[in-house]
């Protein structure tokens, strides 16, 4: 029972306590809506108290002239409407506003007041504004009496320029007098619309000024550079290009590629548009036009210098290159001769001749590229410095022909040089077997064992089967090399043989005649030594060895370590 008491007194105290929360944040939003309120009224008041109608008075009272009433006619007109009508409607939207914030209607008093305040500073923008223009009205004698002095000091520099250089502007004299003249008029009538106080009148006359003494000022500037580059520098340039065409086509070079005759046509051109432009004053981009012209006709200048140079590498390149050509020719010409002689002697298919044939159609195909770029080299067609890049791609080319040329000619050399190694491998084979008999025939042993003349034989008929492939025709290689290489292992094998035998009956030999001083020690020693003997003259030298060593070693553990080295690995 207690704890429901205490659970209600709880929920009653959070009731409460949500409710005071409740009229307080309600109670906080209106003092806050309000005192929004009185902020906007404040801001209109500030608004409303500009001393707008005073400095129009006195405007007005300053300046005199039709256009200068009219505009501030005009401006008065506007800020009566805005009084009349605008801040009305603000005075009304701000009692509007307070009634709703004393509503407590938040959402709408935001979006109410967001609109009240956009108006609110609009309407100040716009008085401060035409505010400016009202001092600027009262002020703009001074300020363009100000422009129009840097003008005329601009100006001045300019006649001066003019003067000091008169000589250089050639018949254009009396052109430019008359422009001069016309900036003088406009001076006047500068004078003329001030005093009459005509405000419009006034920037265009000064704007005109601007423009005319900005123009004169760049044609002062660059027609005497114009004038050089028209009359003497490109011309002149234009005469040497035309003796250095002449006396290097003595010399051999045509210079097609540069298309001079074009060149010249499109120079005159350009230089007849900025006379005519120029006659009348006109002196925009030429003097960039004829500086551009002026770097063209020193880059051919280059250009043909480098020419020389490019002939000299082409004539030093195109000799090593004929050179390189001439000695693949001499190569592809002596395989051809020779090809029906291999295809005899080593029974080659023309499948097999694959690589050479293609290396041919290659260096074809590259002669007549080569041969095209002497035509175009002779008839001027391309730049020495292009026919270099060409024909440097030209020896990337043969040097791929060179190398594939080479490699045919190492696969058909190795041919050749199978069948020399197998006659010389031949000749070393029947010597080494010939050596094998002669050993075998030096020494006295009781008996030859019979897997020596079945290596012999075996050796023997590889021999033979060598023979035999030599003097085929065609030869196969591949046949021939596996001839070889098995006569070759079966007469090493025999070496290894004759030469294992000599050894063992030697040091069987020995060691039964050092063994038989033991003969007396026991019946199973003289009955192992005389086992050893059997074996030695039945021929097995290798098995007899084996067993006299057993019996000595038993007798003398360190006979093996004794006889170590005359009886290695055994």
């Amino acid at each position: 029972m207690d704890i429901k008491i205490i659970i209600l007194i709880a929920s009653i105290v959070l009731i409460v306590i949500l409710i005071l929360t409740i009229i307080f944040v309600r109670k906080y939003q209106k003092k806050a809506m309000l005192k929004k309120v009185n902020i906007i009224d404040i801001m209109r008041n500030e608004v409303l108290s500009i001393p707008f109608q005073a400095e129009v008075d006195k405007v007005s009272n300053l300046t005199k002239g039709e256009q200068l009433e009219e505009k501030i006619n005009n401006y008065r007109k506007i800020y009566e409407d805005l009084k009349e009508h605008s801040f009305n409607d603000i005075e009304d939207m701000i009692v509007e506003l307070d009634f709703i914030a004393n509503s407590r209607k938040r959402k709408e008093f935001n979006i109410k007041y967001t609109n009240v305040e956009l108006e609110l500073y609009k309407n100040r923008y716009l008085i401060n504004h035409m505010l400016n223009e009202l001092k600027e009205l009262t002020s703009y004698e001074d300020k363009y009496r100000g422009i129009v002095i840097k003008l005329k000091n601009k100006y001045r520099t300019t006649v001066r320029e003019y003067e000091n250089n008169k000589e250089l502007y050639g018949i254009l004299v009396d052109t430019i007098s008359m422009q001069f003249e016309n900036i003088d008029k406009r001076f006047q009538d500068f004078e003329v619309v001030i005093s009459e106080n005509l405000y419009n009148e006034v920037v265009l006359v000064v704007k005109a000024l601007e423009a005319m003494i900005d123009r004169i000022s760049t044609i002062i500037h660059e027609l005497p550079d114009i004038l050089v580059l028209l009359n003497d520098l490109i011309p002149s340039r234009v005469k040497e290009l035309t003796l250095l065409r002449e006396s290097m086509s003595e010399e051999g070079y045509t210079l097609n590629f540069m298309n001079l005759d074009y060149n010249f046509k499109e120079i005159e051109r350009i230089e007849n548009d900025i006379l005519d432009r120029t006659k009348v004053l006109n002196v925009e981009n030429s003097l960039f036009e004829l500086k551009t012209v002026l770097e063209f006709l020193d880059g051919l200048f280059k250009d043909i210098e480098r020419e020389r140079i490019y002939k000299k590498d082409f004539d030093a390149t195109s000799t090593s290159f004929n050179d390189r050509l001439m000695a693949v020719k001499g190569t592809l010409h002596d395989i051809n001769m020779q090809l029906d002689d291999l295809k005899t002697l080593y029974g080659l298919k023309d499948s097999d001749l694959n690589d050479i044939k293609n290396v041919s159609l290659e260096y074809d195909e590259l002669v007549k590229e080569y041969k095209s770029l002497i035509r175009k080299v002779k008839k001027q067609d391309e730049s020495y410095g292009k026919s270099n890049l060409l024909l440097n791609e030209l020896g990337v080319k043969l040097k791929t022909i060179e190398d594939n040329l080479d490699l045919s000619i190492k696969n058909l050399g190795s041919m050749q040089d199978d069948e020399e190694r197998a006659r010389d491998q031949l000749e070393e084979v029947q010597e080494l077997l010939k050596t094998c008999k002669r050993q075998i025939q030096s020494v006295k042993i009781p008996v030859v064992a019979n897997n020596y003349f079945v290596e012999l034989s075996e050796a023997n008929e590889a021999i033979l089967e060598i023979i035999k492939e030599l003097e085929k025709k065609p030869i196969v290689i591949k046949t021939l090399n596996t001839r070889v290489d098995t006569a070759r292992d079966l007469v090493f094998k025999l070496y290894n043989t004759t030469k294992s035998i000599i050894h063992n009956a030697y040091y069987a030999e020995e060691l039964l005649v050092y063994a038989n001083r033991y003969r007396s020690l026991s019946s199973d020693v003289n009955k192992n030594l005389n086992k050893a003997e059997i074996l030695f003259y039945k021929g097995n030298y290798e098995s007899s060895l084996k067993l006299v060593l057993d019996i000595l070693d038993k007798i003398d553990p360190g006979i093996k370590s004794k006889f170590k080295r005359e009886i290695a690995n055994i």
